[in-house]
């Protein structure tokens, strides 16, 4: 890699000039700039960012800690950290714990993750960023972050149980209402709910929305009609029929994968979804739109949690102790196909 004084000795200027020039300060005449940046081309060089934030004592990189890059929700939530740092001028450093993988579903605050957590934390404190960004793979509480006093953190669809680090989530249970509420509408009274695990906090805050929606068009909530899956295809299937059989005209599955189940299970009972069966999903999976019918579901604002929560994070950085909400609550998006026997997409 070149370094300043290659770039001085072959454009034939002071290292002083060269370094005013890279940095975008004043004092050198365009013509001399623009010599200085071509040979800074011609000879590829790349500043040391690490060795300019320990000499200015400040840094303009981020860093962003997933908790597993592969799960659905985490790239379009670093896309949108991403544009927001690209808009203030600042780098990211991404670093991905794999802890669905490690563990699956059931993230685990535990010795070992919390450890992979603080390693990650302090690799990203060696490179100097100013604040770090953690991107949950579920609405669940991050112990581990409350035990840093550095950097500044915001969390993104997750809670940290230190009340002071911000956090950005989508509201569910009120998605949950909007779904239960389209399907009433239809004329629909007994709608039966495929859960996620009892212990989501996702699961309970859909199973919340959707009581809310019953009581409030003054349909009885019967608990039989609201059974517990874990997420997977199968379970969506397995519990398909056991709905059916107690007379459900509706379905309200907690997940898209869920409601792929219950087509599948359909597909082999010849009951018609969008005729026979109103379906709806959740998450807005590539899988919804190429099922048939197409499914029904609820758009998450992905883009706009990580934009949210990078935004909160420069507020943070920009303004010192400037007071930021504890919890963001974003909107989503209700999308209608015809797995619920119309064509409609409203907001």
């Amino acid at each position: 890699m070149s370094t300043i004084k290659e770039i001085s000795d072959r454009a034939n200027v002071s290292i002083a000039t060269v370094s005013k020039v890279l940095n975008g300060k004043p004092g050198v005449n365009s013509e001399t700039a623009s010599h200085v940046l071509r040979i800074a081309d011609e000879l590829h060089y790349r500043p040391n960012l690490n060795a300019r934030n320990l000499k200015v004592g400040s840094s303009r990189t981020l860093g962003i800690i997933t908790e597993d890059l592969t799960v659905f929700n985490a790239p379009e939530i670093v896309d949108g950290i991403a544009a927001t740092c690209d808009e203030k001028e600042y780098h990211y450093i991404l670093g991905n714990l794999r802890l669905n993988k490690r563990y699956g579903n059931g993230i685990r605050d535990d010795v070992e993750s919390a450890a992979l957590v603080h390693a990650t934390v302090n690799d990203m404190l060696s490179k100097q960023v100013a604040g770090i960004i953690y991107i949950g793979c579920h609405s669940h509480i991050v112990v581990s972050l409350s035990e840093h006093a550095e950097p500044r953190f915001v969390c993104a669809y997750c809670i940290s149980a230190d009340e002071t680090i911000p956090s950005v989530l989508y509201d569910d249970r009120s998605a949950a209402r909007d779904v239960t509420e389209l399907l009433l509408n239809k004329g629909h009274t007994r709608i039966g709910m495929i859960s996620g695990p009892a212990d989501s906090p996702h699961a309970n805050n859909r199973l919340q929305g959707y009581q809310e929606a019953l009581f409030s068009h003054g349909v009885l909530y019967d608990p039989r009609l609201a059974v517990y899956g874990d997420w997977d295809r199968d379970s969506g299937y397995a519990l398909a029929g056991k709905l059916l059989e107690m007379g459900v005209t509706a379905i309200f599955a907690q997940n898209d994968v869920m409601a792929t189940g219950v087509m599948d299970y359909c597909s082999q009972a010849g009951v018609e979804v969008g005729r026979d069966l109103a379906l709806s999903g959740f998450d807005n999976r590539e899988i919804s739109t190429v099922c048939r019918p197409r499914l029904t579901t609820v758009a998450l604002p992905l883009f706009e949690i990580g934009e949210r929560a990078a935004r909160i994070m420069f507020e943070i950085l920009e303004n010192g102790e400037a007071p930021v909400p504890a919890e963001t609550l974003l909107s989503c998006s209700i999308i209608e196909r015809e797995s619920t026997g119309g064509l409609l997409c409203r907001k």
